[in-house]
């Protein structure tokens, strides 16, 4: 590979797998496992025909332009962003190792999703959480869904926190309320998104811990994972994936599914977004990430302040009003409400 303007050569997947490894102790295994998904579409660009980047010393401003067009194709405006912030990430890194013009970083381009945007979906209302909650605890007490369902909405954990629970996170009777507890464990598989600086305990209320318990006595199936730890949250392979975890999610927050009409009048007898592997494609499903901002936001609308949310689902301040806080002008109208005869 031939030295180009005074440049150390690299070939693209050596600058990729250099930059993750410098990454690798400042960030958790789940950022960096999505920075690694973010760079291998990176690389899946620079082997095309029309690219073909064998050298990062050719990599300029116009080809950083290029690959931008090329992400905009059929990706939500977030995903656009999070893939070309990483990728500007990646570039200060080859900066750094004097693999590509001083610089170039600064020349990549970041579009910035809006908030609404950065939202996804829209976060699930209150009034659709409790007809979920209603209808579980009538037709589905104590089963799988209903206990993924309530661990979800009553503490606002992320999926990996919720898969991450062991039985013995959960202390039903030792405090004056139930409480769970999220512990950190990467070396049996089971991380938390910021390692142990997002382990809490999280209380509950009675009746959340008597649904739980029910569920543990009634419906939870004996089993391990492949660690022999045995998961709070349970099918009769073991501890759940995520993907488990999301597509009950986006099934149980189908309206059909607790009975309400169809928005957009599908007949749910013939409609294919039904089945369990593609509820996804619902329109008004929601995804887990849109249940915790559902939460969030519930939250805010009770008065909660900002610290005393992001105690319990392990977010900062700046992260809660950016992507989780999404209140409609009715909310706002009542938050503000209470202080009209106050000033």
């Amino acid at each position: 590979m031939t030295r180009i303007h005074g440049l150390e050569p690299l070939t693209p997947q050596e600058g990729v797998q250099m930059y993750l490894q410098s990454r690798e102790s400042e960030l958790s295994q789940s950022t960096i496992y999505e920075h690694t998904c973010r760079l291998n579409r990176f690389l899946e660009w620079t082997d095309l025909p029309d690219v073909e980047l064998e050298n990062l010393n050719d990599l300029d401003s116009r080809m950083c332009r290029e690959y931008l067009a090329h992400r905009q194709e059929n990706v939500a405006p977030t995903t656009l962003e999070n893939s070309m912030r990483t990728f500007r990430l990646a570039v200060e890194e080859w900066e750094a190792i004097n693999a590509v013009v001083s610089g170039l970083a600064k020349k990549v381009k970041v579009p910035t999703a809006n908030k609404r945007q950065q939202a996804r979906k829209v976060a699930l209302h209150s009034e659709h959480a409790t007809a979920i909650e209603k209808y579980l605890s009538k037709y589905e007490y104590a089963s799988l869904r209903h206990a993924l369902f309530t661990l979800m909405w009553k503490t606002g954990a992320r999926t990996g926190g919720i898969r991450a629970l062991d039985l013995r996170d959960f202390y039903p009777d030792e405090y004056e309320r139930p409480v769970i507890k999220f512990k950190n464990r990467p070396q049996t598989g089971t991380p938390l998104k910021n390692n142990r600086w997002g382990e809490r305990e999280v209380p509950v209320s009675g009746n959340v811990g008597e649904l739980l318990s029910d569920y543990i006595e009634e419906t939870r199936p004996s089993v391990v994972d492949d660690e022999n730890r045995k998961p709070l949250v349970a099918t009769k392979n073991g501890r759940p994936q995520k993907s488990t975890i999301q597509r009950n999610i986006y099934r149980i927050t189908e309206p059909c599914y607790i009975g309400m009409e169809c928005p957009i009048d599908k007949d749910p007898e013939k409609c294919d977004w039904t089945s369990y592997n593609h509820a996804s494609k619902c329109p008004d499903s929601v995804s887990p990430h849109s249940v915790r901002a559902g939460f969030v936001t519930y939250m805010r609308n009770k008065g909660a302040d900002f610290d005393t949310i992001g105690d319990r689902v392990d977010a900062t301040t700046e992260v809660l009003k950016k992507h989780y806080d999404t209140p409609t002008e009715e909310d706002r109208r009542d938050r503000q409400m209470e202080w009209a005869d106050k000033l």
